[in-house]
């Protein structure tokens, strides 16, 4: 590959480009060789990267901004490197079309299928927001990434390379018995006819597969992983199923090459609250870092460290909360795998990602407390209720200390 990125970025501009597995991994390869000679640029990084090729050193030239330590994200905010954009993923394209967060060039990975159309593949998000307003777009066409549908088209493209190269493949894990656990709860609150949100992971692979049995299903996602495919192929999902993105492995690639049951949208349309708000008793599953006793939700930092992210948990609980029907769901184990509580008096970074006026319903292995409609003296009862058995008497006595309003 012979493109020279010194004509194409200017020290000063800032770059983006399609993330997750959707990453257009020999053009940034050649991007990153190519710093030095372009001089300082920012680099807009709002999802994650799987492929670990963005590293800390690279920022020797490069600005960094994030939506959070996702991913290979998560080695530039250990690092010190990334600045955190704390926004609601739905605000992005709005924060980029107005020019608030200006893009000059954009790198995205697109698909072409046997008629010449383009799709935006694996991963659309908010990068065709920011095609339609930089300077420059770059495309790698890669052949063997998936053709998918769209209502949304592929906007321009100034400088097209042609690739033949797999996609990054993240593959799921076996759930462990405690997210098996939590799953059972979760599934119990999942009728019939709803319209789900879930995303990847232990606890959202444990959910679809519990799944399977029900019907008329709706699928309504920011991301979906292979565990989709199960449902899908089940029988459990009518119609057509909504994602931003897809982060699996070729079997679920190959799945939604073609397939007019699947369509990958962007964020305008997966994360609006107009839209959201239409589905059936849609039903938002989420998960968090820690939850205390009042509902209050923090999904970004542990301590003092950067390792969550915002993402769209605002924008689909608040819009589970207004669908006719719906609920929000944040499920987590009660504790860390270091023996840490994740149900605390008081979220320990004082960072809070999801508003307790937000919350509806907490799962962990230990059973449901519904908290909508709730004051927080029972808020409390009822967390604690499904806190880990050995930290309840402690959390007891903190509520009375810790919580204002609980006496």
């Amino acid at each position: 590959m012979n493109l020279d990125f010194t004509s194409i970025v200017r020290p000063g501009d800032t770059v983006l480009w399609t993330p997750g597995v959707g990453e257009p991994l020999p053009l940034l390869e050649r991007l990153l060789a190519q710093r030095h000679d372009i001089g300082g640029f920012s680099v807009l990084y709002g999802g994650a990267g799987y492929a670990d090729l963005v590293r800390p050193e690279h920022a020797d030239v490069i600005s960094f901004r994030t939506l959070g330590a996702v991913g290979g994200n998560r080695v530039l905010c250990a690092a010190g490197v990334a600045a955190v954009l704390p926004c609601h993923l739905s605000d992005l394209p709005r924060l980029i079309a107005s020019g608030v967060l200006h893009v000059d060039v954009v790198i995205a990975q697109l698909s072409e299928n046997d008629q010449g159309a383009l799709s935006f593949g694996p991963v659309s998000g908010y990068v065709g927001t920011a095609m339609h307003s930089a300077r420059t777009v770059v495309a790698e066409i890669n052949d063997q990434a998936p053709w998918t549908h769209s209502r949304h088209p592929v906007g321009r493209v100034d400088i097209a390379v042609r690739t033949s190269r797999p996609l990054v493949e993240v593959a799921s894990r076996p759930p462990s018995p405690t997210a098996e656990a939590i799953a059972g709860y979760v599934v119990d609150l999942v009728g019939d006819r709803s319209t789900v949100q879930i995303g990847i992971g232990a606890v959202p692979d444990a959910v679809a597969a519990r799944l399977t049995h029900r019907r008329e299903l709706g699928l309504h996602s920011g991301v979906i992983g292979d565990a989709a495919v199960d449902l899908i192929s089940a029988g459990a999902v009518s119609g057509v199923s909504v994602t931003g993105a897809l982060i699996g492995t070729r079997r679920l690639f190959d799945f939604a090459h073609g397939n007019d049951r699947i369509r990958v949208e962007p964020v305008t349309y997966t994360h609006d609250p107009g839209v959201l708000r239409q589905l059936p008793r849609f039903t938002a599953i989420n998960s968090a870092l820690e939850v205390d006793l009042t509902g209050q939700v923090a999904a970004e930092v542990a301590g003092r460290s950067y390792v969550g992210t915002i993402g769209g948990q605002g924008d689909f609980a608040r819009a589970a909360l207004a669908s006719d029907g719906g609920r929000s769901i944040i499920a987590l184990p009660s504790r860390t795998t270091s023996g840490r509580p994740r149900i605390v008096s008081r979220i320990a970074s004082g960072v809070v990602t999801t508003a307790r006026a937000d919350a509806d319903t907490i799962v962990t292995e230990y059973g449901v407390a519904e908290l909508c409609g709730r004051a927080i003296p029972e808020r409390v009862r009822r967390m604690i209720a499904i806190a880990h058995p050995e930290d309840r008497e402690t959390l007891a006595k903190q509520a009375h200390d810790d919580v204002a309003g609980y006496r």
